[in-house]
């Protein structure tokens, strides 16, 4: 039943709770059975989140803020017609999201250098909160000290994880059970399994000395970049690319600043951004003039919007992204993968948007800005 959770979801909700990464046992919580039947007919049901606290939250949620980008980018492809905000301006006077909710106001929240405001989400009314946590640590503490800060409006933590394009079936599965959404979560959890299956059976038998080398260039002047394992460049790694950037990782927002000189000496033969502004540029730019991926026309824009494809924000929607990347990389190897088609679909499933035939072509030929 759409919108409701029933007592028959708690025990449910309970076993993904405990599933979910181990996190209610690895950090000492005991996840027990909540007792709802006190609680019939009073509007409110107990659930059990994915760090094993007890909330009592409304039976009917309508309207939920989610604190960070993942989590309300999830929201948003499972029930649109229950999220009450956005955290981040983002591209939204530009086209392919229905109106309905590209007009949602922008309530910021917490991630990278953003500091969220309390009072602008309590004046909002939310049922739910949804708290995404990433690491280990004191985890438990900061989810307590966001709920006193909410105060009576119930704080559902869930496992936001940065590897969110290939680690994410149990949180998918939660939030799906908690909004009453589960066909839509399954179709979700079924897209994503089938394209990370074929890329993963194709990309597993390429010998190393035929992958191919890659750049990721961001920041206008494409000198600011990601290496292997960050979660910035995981589309990379997933789709078989092997990075060149050999330098630091930096934690959290990412962006290591490297040279040109560094950048000809790796000599990528494919250089992918998510920077309109570089690849305005890095055609005419002598100073990229001599590295193989330039000369042989192998720079390569990452779809824009509603979301950008590959990075920044993170969340669930880079599995369409990893479709993109793998084309871009492997286009030999990927011949059945059908992009145009695999993007229709995924834009009507988890973006509410059918695109036209126009649409479509602008949005996998990005415009560069200068």
């Amino acid at each position: 039943m759409r919108g409701k959770i029933g007592t028959i979801l708690i025990l449910s909700l309970l076993v993904l709770a405990v599933a979910s990464c181990g996190c209610a046992e690895n950090k000492g919580q005991q996840a027990v059975p909540n007792s709802s039947a006190e609680l019939q007919g009073s509007g409110t049901v107990q659930i059990t989140d994915m760090l094993g606290r007890q909330l009592t939250v409304t039976e009917e949620i309508s309207s939920v803020v989610a604190t960070s980008p993942p989590s309300t980018i999830l929201v948003y492809m499972l029930a649109p017609e229950k999220l009450a905000g956005w955290n981040f301006k983002n591209n939204f006077t530009r086209p392919f999201m229905d109106e309905n909710y590209s007009g949602l106001p922008v309530i910021g929240g917490w991630f990278g250098t953003q500091t969220g405001n309390y009072e602008t989400i309590i004046t909002m009314h939310p049922d739910i909160v949804i708290e995404g946590y990433t690491t280990d640590g004191e985890i438990n503490e900061a989810i307590e000290r966001r709920q006193e800060s909410f105060g009576s409006i119930p704080v559902v933590a869930i496992d936001d994880s940065i590897t969110f394009v290939t680690q994410s079936d149990p949180t998918i599965k939660y939030v799906g059970k908690l909004l009453g959404c589960e066909d839509q979560a399954e179709k979700l959890i079924e897209f994503r399994s089938s394209i990370l299956n074929e890329i993963n059976s194709t990309v597993k038998n390429i010998p190393e000395d035929e992958k191919v080398h890659v750049y990721y260039a961001e920041g206008p002047k494409g000198l600011m970049t990601d290496p292997s394992g960050s979660q910035h460049s995981q589309v990379i790694d997933i789709c078989g690319g092997i990075n060149v950037a050999d330098c630091q990782l930096t934690p959290g927002n990412g962006m290591t600043q490297v040279s040109i000189e560094q950048v000809m000496d790796w000599n990528p033969e494919v250089i992918i951004t998510s920077n309109p502004q570089f690849y305005s540029t890095v055609y005419s730019d002598s100073l990229w003039a001599s590295v193989d991926a330039v000369q042989n026309k192998r720079v390569y824009l990452a779809p824009q919007n509603p979301f950008c494809w590959i990075d920044r924000p993170q969340g669930p929607h880079l599995i369409i992204g990893t479709v993109w990347t793998a084309k871009m990389l492997y286009p030999d190897l990927f011949t059945d993968m059908d992009l145009p088609q695999l993007t229709r679909e995924f834009y009507s499933e988890f973006f509410h948007y059918d695109l036209t035939d126009e649409e479509l072509n602008a949005i996998l030929s990005p415009a560069a800005e200068a």
